[in-house]
């Protein structure tokens, strides 16, 4: 028990920490935009950061590492696509879904699409929750799968115990502070990973002689941990692919709808993109560094695990360990309060109790909560080992091709109908899954989300085309608007001016 100490209190203080932020951001959540936008006040910093870790989940120091430790610098063409397709979401969504959330006075995702569309149906509220309920929950099993490998041989604790643990405190905290504590522990958490990263890194380097003295250790082990030559298209076309994974995914894209206004999305963007950049050099060098230390283990993703527990002092284990928690969290937190949001507002306040209370409606999003963490602590639980990239991948991929092609046709394109919108998000969700299922991303080196994206842009341009369209000179104008930056006071007299009129 005392051998443990070193590596509990660390971990342990940072548990205390994330309650405390979500206990004092308590007081914020008293209404639903509190509860599900911290009410639309997040500054750049804040926004920025949150955004970036509320996407780069413990895949990073499990799957990512992982896949780093395998094929070493080749692993990089996966990084790029990422970071090509997050600064192509900055630039391409960003300022224009702030604007336009705002507009419509829209302060869930799915209810963005249903104002913008001007749909009096449920369909899409329907199709959004389905594929929020599928996806999120399987994002949030990946993310205790990814708790277990590392806390189990740390610990010396049972798999359901890490999951129980995992799945409690982000629940705590999700239930107490609402969106204004996640985006604040996701930035409290993003500070702790780079910190805590960079220091790892940079340690073990220095640990083996310096960088000099990795490269040939490497290629004495296996000269593809040093090249990429031996890369074959097909690789670079399955790595790249999975970058569609970055776009419209609903847990990070909602953090546009809280950003103060337009103009903080460019400082958002570089913030944000700076933070990811660093964090995935961090979990390829832990990856392929850690290959010198271990070199033939069976699990890659398990590399992290026995870092901490053979390579570190105790006390320094249990920080990287928190650094760790703070990946997992950081995108857990994320995933249940975006589910929340749309079963509590979305499906059961429009579907199934229009006349329920706001305060009513706090304590169904807080049960939402509960039921998406219980799904993924069960598929956890029961996930027999699989890997923690290609759970996270699917999911994060199903959600890109639900919401994402819809997103881009929302935003840019005044022909969009209801019936195409529907038809995108219904095209992306089930040909993603088809396209998984059915094997083609082996068979064709194209990822699931490549796929499902753009199929779905396709449908839901032909659809909308061969459907009457929405008044154009109104869609027209608010395009128009959405497309220019906006401080905090334009934006609000914006805002009260279309809110006004409606």
């Amino acid at each position: 028990m005392y051998e443990k100490l070193p590596l509990m209190v660390p971990f342990v203080l940072y548990l205390l920490v994330l309650i405390a932020v979500s206990v004092y951001t308590f007081r914020f959540t008293k209404t639903m935009e509190g509860f599900h936008l911290g009410g639309r006040n997040l500054g750049p910093w804040v926004a920025g950061i949150s955004l970036i870790f509320s996407g780069s989940s413990g895949w990073i120091f499990t799957g990512m590492a992982g896949l780093c430790y395998a094929v070493g610098p080749a692993s990089w063409f996966m990084h790029a696509g990422n970071l090509f397709f997050m600064l192509t979401a900055f630039l391409l969504v960003g300022k224009r879904l702030r604007n336009y959330s705002g507009v419509l006075g829209a302060i869930t995702y799915p209810e963005y699409f249903v104002r913008r569309v001007r749909s009096g149906g449920n369909m899409i509220r329907g199709v959004a929750s389905m594929a929020v309920v599928v996806f999120m929950s399987v994002s949030v099993a990946t993310q205790y799968m990814a708790a277990s490998k590392s806390m189990v041989p740390l610990f010396g604790i049972t798999n359901f115990q890490a999951t129980l643990i995992t799945a409690s405190v982000v629940a705590l905290y999700c239930l107490i502070g609402g969106f204004l504590a996640v985006c604040w522990t996701d930035m409290v958490q993003g500070i702790v990973i780079l910190v805590s990263s960079v220091a790892l890194c940079s340690y073990m380097i220095y640990d083996i002689g310096g960088w000099s003295n990795v490269t040939p250790k490497l290629a004495a082990l296996d000269p593809k941990l040093v090249s990429v030559r031996w890369v074959t298209l097909p690789l670079v076309l399955s790595y790249f692919t999975t970058g569609f994974q970055c776009i419209g995914r609903p847990h990070d894209t909602i953090r546009y709808f809280a950003v103060k206004d337009s103009k903080s999305t460019r400082k958002m963007a570089m913030i944000g993109m700076f933070g990811f950049l660093i964090n995935y050099w961090t979990g390829y060098l832990i990856g392929l560094v850690g290959r010198i230390y271990f070199p033939d283990i069976n699990d890659p993703e398990t590399i992290f695990g026995r870092i901490l527990t053979s390579v570190l002092n105790p006390w320094f284990s249990g920080v990287m360990l928190a650094g760790l928690m703070a990946l997992i969290m950081s995108t857990v937190d994320s995933c249940l309060l975006c589910a929340a949001s749309t079963l509590s507002e979305d499906f059961y306040h429009t579907c199934i109790n229009r006349n329920a209370s706001k305060e009513h409606l706090l304590r169904v999003s807080r049960l939402s909560v509960l039921l998406i963490a219980l799904l993924g602590t069960i598929l956890a639980l029961n996930s027999g080992g699989r890997s923690v990239m290609s759970a996270m991948l699917f999911a994060s991929g199903g959600l890109a091709a639900t919401f994402g092609p819809a997103l881009l046709l929302s935003l840019y394109w005044k022909r969009l109908t209801e019936a195409g919108l529907i038809a995108a998000m219904l095209t992306g969700f089930s040909a993603s899954v088809a396209w998984k299922v059915g094997g083609m991303a082996k068979i064709s080196s194209i990822h699931e989300s490549c796929f499902g994206f753009f199929a779905a842009l396709v449908l839901g341009t032909v659809i909308s085309l061969i459907t009457k369209p929405l008044p154009q000179e109104e869609i027209a104008r608010e395009l128009q608007i959405i497309s220019r930056d906006y401080r905090v006071e334009q934006l609000s007299e914006i805002e009260r001016g279309f809110q006004s009129a409606q």
